[in-house]
């Protein structure tokens, strides 16, 4: 396993900044979202020399982008948008293929009419459920005609806010090029730090096989410290509801996540790709590296 980093950690004036700065903390690999490029997250189009200018950084600075970020709301309400990203992530395919990128990653969604990253209860109905398949189906030859993987990855207001439920999506999809992106902080709700290693072996036994890309950030539990007096599990299998008690995202090392078990269950499964970081500033990337390098024992 390789370090690598979300490229929007580093919020500098123009892609080539952003590398210096990357490999200056000894940061060789990278998720890209365009909007680090100066491109929208998802372009409506792309001029191809300004796409090739982007790999000729990548390789001037000896930089692997391990994944290409394609997330649109798989299950927006509103119908025109979801056909929308489904356009847009035609091209997306196009453009992970020029840059040499081997996986898209998508954001299964959510029915919130206004952020894709908030619960709500609709995502547990069958009509959601439905979308979600339907815009995969969409969404699948893209992928497969750039040679692609999709990267699925489990976040507790998404429609896909289990372990349990991400199997159900890979199995009902039956598709070589739908994989999972492992990020253990994305899979507990506020009150359940307590059953830590139940929760991350759970996935990797529903899971490791399928596995083609992990992320490395932390959590705190909500309120900073200690266990909210308030926190309480939202039902099974759904996503944290409005008003809960909310964990605090940051860098790996920054909290309470026990990398030690995840490192080891990615290195039992036989992963040997990149572990991508965020959810820390960008002053703290390199303190957070050294902290997963001691931690792997790279």
């Amino acid at each position: 396993m390789e370090i690598g980093i979300f490229s929007r950690t580093y919020g500098e004036p123009s892609y080539e900044d952003v590398l210096k700065r990357m490999t200056s903390d000894g940061i060789f690999h990278t998720q890209l979202n365009l909007v680090s490029t100066g491109l929208p997250s998802l372009p409506e189009e792309a001029d191809e020399e300004q796409i090739l200018r982007i790999r000729e950084l990548h390789n001037r600075y000896h930089v692997t982008v391990d994944a290409l970020s394609g997330t649109f709301n798989m299950i927006d309400p509103d119908p025109e948008r979801r056909k929308r990203g489904i356009r847009q992530f035609a091209l997306q395919c196009r453009i992970a293929r020029q840059l040499e990128a081997p996986i898209v990653t998508l954001c299964t969604g959510s029915r919130h009419p206004a952020d894709k990253w908030t619960w709500h209860e609709d995502n547990l109905s069958e009509e959601a459920w439905t979308d979600l398949i339907r815009t995969t189906e969409a969404i699948l030859p893209f992928a497969e005609e750039n040679g692609l993987s999709l990267g699925v990855e489990p976040e507790i207001n998404n429609i896909i806010c289990s372990a349990e439920r991400a199997r159900r999506y890979l199995d009902e999809m039956g598709s070589p090029a739908i994989g999972i992106i492992m990020d253990a902080a994305n899979l507990f709700h506020p009150g359940e730090e307590r059953q830590m290693r139940q929760i991350i072996d759970n996935a990797f036994e529903l899971l490791e096989r399928d596995i083609i890309l992990a992320h490395a950030k932390d959590f705190i539990p909500a309120g900073g410290g200690g266990y909210p007096a308030d926190a309480r599990r939202a039902p099974t299998g759904a996503g944290q509801k409005s008003g809960d008690a909310r964990l605090q995202m940051c860098g790996p090392g920054q909290g309470i996540l026990d990398f030690d078990h995840v490192i080891s269950r990615l290195r039992a499964c036989g992963y040997q790709g990149a572990l991508i970081m965020h959810g820390m500033g960008a002053e703290e990337a390199a303190r957070c590296r050294k902290y997963l390098e001691e931690t792997a024992s790279f």
